[in-house]
């Protein structure tokens, strides 16, 4: 991790709950997340990005979509990460995002190993990304399909009664509100006990075989500056 200076200008746009000498102390994190998907996760991942939160920092997320294949994302994530530090311009952190869908159990399970050893942040989900979406309302434990998880979604949303939108909710994998709606109507850190529990519940089985389990919540935990492991790297950094 480079060593990081802390922030003497910021776009004050975008934190005008904040004085300007609170906004000098902001430091940037850059965080590179890489999905499979080429839109839902991306766009679920950019609407972290330039938020100031508890922790004191500014997250740059760049987020890069469409892989092939899950060994694919976390290649592209080495790749892009080997780049950026070749021109002395590394990111803080970098994250690769996919699912297990019906993708071989051995791949799902290789590109999990790979990415711990090339230093790579996992947010995996089994069977879907849609999984994090749920648990914003409901703890689950038994596997469920991508039609129960778009119907679950939809019922939630839409018997919050906080859905601000016209008529009735419908679930659309591309769309840039779904963090928004998703914290009006449902909870965050809600999801992400919800998450954590059903990893511990999981501890030593084989990511094919964890279903229903996500990791996106350590990926959102980090991005809400709530990760004391990397609050303290990224001090570190600063201060030295």
């Amino acid at each position: 991790m480079a060593k990081k200076k802390k922030l003497n200008t910021v776009d004050l746009n975008r934190f005008s709950a904040k004085s300007v000498s609170e906004e000098s102390k902001l430091i940037r994190v850059k965080v590179l997340i890489v999905c499979e998907g080429e839109k839902t996760e991306p766009n679920y991942f950019r609407s972290f990005s330039q938020i100031a939160n508890g922790s004191g920092y500014v997250y740059d997320v760049t987020t890069e979509g469409g892989g092939i294949n899950t060994l694919w994302v976390v290649d592209k994530a080495a790749e892009l990460k080997k780049k950026a530090e070749s021109i002395g311009q590394p990111y803080d952190t970098v994250w690769a995002v996919f699912d297990k869908d019906s993708f071989l159990d051995q791949n799902f399970d290789n590109a999990v190993v790979k990415a711990r050893k090339l230093g790579i942040g996992c947010a995996w989900s089994n069977e879907a990304f849609e999984l994090w979406y749920v648990l914003h309302f409901d703890s689950r434990c038994t596997a469920m399909s991508r039609k129960d998880y778009q119907h679950i979604i939809e019922a939630r949303v839409n018997g919050s009664g906080k859905y601000q939108g016209k008529g009735k909710y419908v679930y659309k994998k591309n769309d840039k509100a779904a963090r928004t709606i998703l914290t009006t109507c449902g909870d965050e850190m809600l999801a992400v006990r919800y998450a954590e529990r059903l990893h511990k519940q999981f501890e030593g089985t084989a990511p094919h075989s964890a279903n229903p389990c996500t990791t996106v919540y350590e990926l959102v935990r980090l991005l809400l500056g709530q990760d004391k492991n990397f609050n303290d790297a990224i001090k570190h950094s600063v201060d030295k």
